[in-house]
């Protein structure tokens, strides 16, 4: 539990702090003073500023903000000169700032997946070694370890690890020989997979460890490129089969099951970690720009009405909905949350 909580908070501050880069940078490009770049919430541990922008880090160190100057009727903000304040600014230079945090994200993807394919590979299937183990499953029941090499199944050999676990998912509720080798011994184990009713097939609760082929710098680029693009696209595609009823809203991760993958992943190494720290960034930076107050895309769209309009929309009807948003967006995350709770109990 503390491997998942820890990584958890690492990776989702490192995409924090990229995606608030984004808009800190081109706030900073179009002239929009930006009061405020800080690392965690809470009372400030360690402050400095320059030119105008106080850099803080702060007791609480998790996520990140920044702070536009016009953002908030406060004093701090009175102060700045009218022509350094967001709402001064053409929509287009507003559309600029916003579209940076989003952005970043999936530049940092990129660069990420571009790093993991040049120092691991370009992972081509799975081994027959067990990465990760999921707590309280058949596969920890057993006695299964990480780092055990899986030979057969009820004396049945498998050229290709993705055959086994196909196997295990067409097992219901049988028991299944397994014959393992850990280090210089070769073990016979019996685990029952557990049927799984969300997902409809029946799971030991293991992963295995992937397989890598090494590749060149330029194709790692290339590779890094196609793999951004496919998850930009598997995330538009989750989005419209939730719109189309496809997808339920209780098959979606909140915090707590994003938490347990990401513990997962972390378990299983760094290759895996890094791996999937670029697909949350995507994550984050698609969702941001869905056209959803108190998003990134709420944002761009009230900056698009004025771009057309050639007049800005009414401060107190933008907050209302920023409002209303939010407040929509908190019920939300409260009811992925309690049924990432509900699963974690019931042991899926």
């Amino acid at each position: 539990m503390l491997i998942s909580i820890v990584s958890f908070l690492i990776v989702f501050t490192i995409i924090a702090v990229a995606h608030e880069l984004g808009h800190f940078i081109w706030a900073k490009r179009v002239g929009i003073r930006v009061l405020e770049f800080g690392i965690g919430f809470g009372p400030k541990l360690f402050s400095v500023t320059r030119n105008g922008t106080c850099y803080s880090l702060n007791s609480i160190p998790i996520l990140a903000f920044v702070r536009l100057a016009g953002e908030n009727n406060t004093e701090e903000d009175n102060a700045v000169p009218d022509n350094e304040k967001i709402q001064s600014k053409p929509p287009i230079q507003k559309l600029k700032a916003v579209f940076a945090g989003p952005g970043m994200n999936i530049v940092v993807a990129f660069f990420i997946l571009t790093l993991y394919l040049s120092f691991f590979g370009n992972p081509i299937g799975a081994s027959n070694e067990i990465g990760v183990i999921n707590r309280n499953s058949p596969a920890e029941a057993a006695g299964l370890k990480v780092g055990d090499k899986l030979l057969s199944i009820n004396g049945k050999r498998f050229d290709k690890m993705d055959d086994a676990i196909s196997y295990i998912h067409q097992s219901p509720e049988k028991p299944l020989k397994l014959s393992v080798q850990r280090g210089k011994e070769k073990l016979l184990l019996t685990a029952t997979p557990k049927n799984n009713p969300r997902l409809k097939v029946s799971l030991l609760g293991f992963s295995p460890k992937p397989l890598f082929e090494k590749v060149s710098p330029f194709n790692a680029i290339f590779l890094a490129f196609q793999q951004t693009y496919l998850m930009v696209f598997s995330v538009l595609f989750v989005v419209w089969q939730l719109i189309t009823g496809g997808v339920s809203l209780f098959d979606l991760a909140g915090p707590v099951g994003i938490a347990q993958i990401t513990g997962k992943y972390a378990q299983s190494g760094l290759a895996s970690l890094v791996y999937f720290t670029a697909f949350i960034s995507v994550n984050v930076g698609v969702l941001n720009l869905l056209p959803l107050p108190a998003l990134d895309g709420g944002r761009i769209i009230f900056y698009l009405w004025e771009l057309v309009t050639k007049r800005p929309v009414d401060e107190q009807l933008e907050y209302r909905v920023n409002s209303i948003g939010f407040t929509l967006l908190l019920l939300l995350m409260a009811v992925v949350t309690l049924s990432d709770l509900l699963r974690l109990f019931r042991g899926q």
